[in-house]
């Protein structure tokens, strides 16, 4: 005799229409080993329903949330350490990929004529605006200069106070804990 459709029914308390249940209460008089199986399912389900809720031990609410918490930064500083290395690699392999092509295309004399070609318009570069800058304050007229300097004493008069407040009020604050 084929029991699975019994034994779902049996097991599954899931709406069954008039008919399975006659069908079902039919078999279970019939067959001893469903007749078992529905009694022993009914005791079961009754100590489920009847037996308290254990309570959790002690500070296990606290030491589960922190070992979530440690696994959590655990897993973040793994991913960050495989997305720098990931990032290095990529970085590593595109400057080989640059060097190799310059190699390539490039004669060793004229790699080294660009190189110095480069630094010393950097350096040329940056004598220029040396010279634009000096030239540029030497040609303003001295009121233009004791005016700049009174502004920029006055805002720092103003706004070191205003720092040292904003510090005092923040060391004030104290760390935030999550």
């Amino acid at each position: 005799m084929d029991h699975q459709p019994f034994e779902d029914w049996i097991l599954d308390k899931s709406e069954i229409v008039k008919d399975e249940k006659d069908l079902l209460k039919q078999h279970i008089l019939d067959c001893d080993q469903c007749h078992e199986l529905k009694n022993a399912w009914d005791q079961v389900e009754t100590l489920l329903v009847q037996t308290p809720m254990a309570a959790p031990v002690p500070g296990f609410s606290q030491r589960f949330a922190f070992r979530m918490q440690a696994k959590k930064a655990e897993i973040q500083r793994k991913q960050s350490i495989r997305t720098l290395i990931a990032v290095g690699i990529a970085l590593f392999l595109i400057t080989t990929l640059i060097v190799v092509l310059m190699i390539i295309s490039y004669s060793t004399g004229e790699l080294i004529v660009g190189a110095v070609s480069t630094f010393t318009g950097i350096v040329q570069r940056f004598i220029n605006l040396r010279i634009s800058i000096a030239q540029f304050f030497s040609t303003l007229p001295t009121y233009v200069i004791v005016l700049g300097w009174l502004i920029l004493i006055v805002w720092g008069i103003i706004l070191t106070p205003l720092w040292g407040f904003t510090v005092w009020k923040v060391s004030k604050q104290g760390v935030l804990q999550k």
